[in-house]
């Protein structure tokens, strides 16, 4: 069976912003890859590795979640192959000059898993509830940005008002974070019920979903609403596709192997070029974009409100070494707070800084942190220790890249605590800004994604999520990112990020350290496709012949 790794880049995505106020076509025919003939029906099994926070798109902020919602949801616009934007449940859309108002036409012909139409009104309901601060949006309410107000004139148009122009709407419309959900459904019950088992109008039905074990799906029947970067129209292939949680590598490649499962995610990067080898496999590295994963530095507690400490521990920190020896190859370095497959990424970042612990520690030392006897720098009788946080379970091997980290900054007198916290632990401590070093990555479609993490207004505070754990809010920074976010003109904008990414490197306000990879193995399907997320789309996936 072919083998490949996907390095997906959309890189006209740039001209998404100058395109938003043309009307869009019909849906063209034209699919997103090769197509192949299919077989209907059958069951697959796709084995995860970690447990799904919820099902709610309007709610959750996890991409284990997006993995399943992706099959269950439709979304207004998509992305072709291309990069392009493209009708799904909107088939046009139009801008006005000012850029505050979009007029979208919508779909006739599309329900509900639990038949409620889709309509304008529809389109109106969630948006205003992922905005409705008692739906607490983890994620997605950062999505629509300064989004106003919704009215549906008639059940095919739905008007969109945003208070100040938002470059990036329609291409994050595109995200499963911002797909539709039934209005009935989730009006029906309480908000944790609904994510536990939510309704929309994708390909497949949530069928059930046991918490820590699993998530099983059955075929829409009357699906017949594709977007055109799909490979075919009506029903998905596939009769059932169960997500199941199996936390341990070697059990999941082992019953990939047998059969038992037809998929895997999250293969070990030990096992990568194995996996490759093998003829009976298919191997997937696919790169997401947004923002790559980072060390994010607390700029409310010193010493990180200084510069030169930040840029320091950066400097002391051996990246190249330790991404290779724990990724062997199949994750990239990173080098700046975008992903190099995100449009606007600046290359220019590429190699701005270099691995050097002697000049770190004389930088330390010229900060007035000088070596004590035990080996860690004090300064003013304060010892430099860094309370960070980190994951558990081991994601992505990040308890094991921490520690690199640790011995790296212990060399050059640097104490680092580190505490492993379940994903709700980690939410609090960022909102109560109770760390001096927290880690994220942050998949996003755009650039903006530097606003979710870099704009004062998405500091995490109590009862208010958000992204900015460096805590930053300096009014060039904060300037440069609403204007980037404001910005309309394509080249503008590339400049804009441009000078946003130049002042965080170069501000070490954080440490980029890899492009999250989702790496997938296949057995006996076919069809397989991403979004332009790096998200895996199953709705063409069948049995292979």
């Amino acid at each position: 069976m072919t083998r490949h790794r996907k390095r997906l880049k959309l890189g006209i995505l740039g001209a998404v912003t100058a395109a938003v106020a043309l009307t869009a076509c019909s849906p063209s025919g034209d699919g997103g890859g090769e197509t192949t003939e299919a077989t209907q029906g059958g069951e697959a099994v796709f084995a995860i590795d970690t447990p799904i926070i919820g099902l709610d798109p309007n709610v959750t902020p996890a991409a284990q979640d997006a993995r399943v919602m992706r099959q269950v949801f439709d979304n207004l616009v998509a992305f072709d192959a291309n990069g392009e934007l493209i009708p799904w449940l909107a088939t046009g859309w139009e801008l006005s000059d000012d850029g505050l108002e979009y007029t979208f036409t919508l779909r006739d012909d599309v329900t509900f898993h639990d038949d409620t139409p889709f309509n304008g009104e529809a389109v109106c309901f969630n948006l205003d509830r992922i905005k409705d601060p008692v739906t607490a949006s983890m994620y997605a309410a950062s999505l629509i940005g300064p989004y106003a107000s919704c009215v549906a004139p008639d059940e095919t148009t739905a008007i969109v008002r945003v208070a100040e122009p938002f470059a990036p709407f329609m291409a994050t419309l595109t995200s499963p974070f911002l797909s539709l959900v039934s209005p009935t459904a989730a009006a029906a019950v309480d908000a944790a019920d609904f994510n536990l088992k939510p309704v929309g109008s994708g390909p497949y039905v949530i069928e059930s979903y046991t918490p820590q074990d699993r998530v099983e799906l059955v075929a829409n029947e009357n699906y017949n609403w594709a977007p055109g970067s799909a490979n075919h129209q009506g029903r998905a292939y596939l009769d059932r596709i169960t997500f199941q949680i199996v936390p341990d590598a070697t059990v999941r490649l082992g019953s990939l192997r047998s059969g038992g499962f037809q998929a895997v995610g999250n293969v070990p990067e030990t096992e990568a070029q194995g996996v490759e080898q093998d003829p009976g496999l298919e191997f997937v590295a696919q790169s997401q974009s947004g923002a790559p994963f980072q060390y994010h530095f607390n700029s409310e507690h010193p010493p990180f409100d200084d510069p030169t400490v930040r840029a320091a521990l950066r400097q002391g920190f051996d990246i190249e070494s330790a991404v290779s020896a724990l990724y062997l190859g199949v994750y990239e370095r990173a080098w700046g707070p975008l992903s190099p497959t995100t449009y606007d990424y600046d290359e220019n970042r590429v190699s701005a800084f270099d691995f050097d612990p002697e000049a770190a520690a004389a930088a330390l030392e010229g900060a007035g942190w000088e070596l004590g006897a035990d080996g860690i720098r004090e300064k003013a009788g304060q010892k430099l220790s860094a309370r960070m946080l980190e994951l558990t379970p081991n994601r992505e091997k990040r308890q094991d890249l921490a520690e690199f980290f640790k011995a790296n900054m212990k060399d050059i007198g640097v104490d680092i605590q580190l505490e492993f916290k379940q994903s709700a632990g980690l939410l609090q401590a960022g909102q109560e800004g109770d760390y001096d070093i927290l880690t994220l990555s942050l998949v996003n479609v755009d650039p903006n994604v530097l606003y979710s993490l870099y704009a004062p207004e998405q500091i995490p505070v109590p009862e208010s999520p958000g992204f900015n754990y460096t805590r930053v809010a300096e009014p060039e920074l904060s300037s440069l990112l609403l204007r980037a976010q404001q910005e309309l003109d394509p080249a503008t904008r590339t400049a804009l990020h441009e000078e946003i990414q130049a002042d965080i490197v170069e501000n070490a306000r954080s440490i980029a350290v890899y492009v999250p990879t989702y790496t997938m193995a296949t057995n006996g399907i076919q069809g397989l496709r991403f979004d332009a997320e790096g998200y895996p789309v199953w709705y063409d996936v069948s049995i292979a012949n």
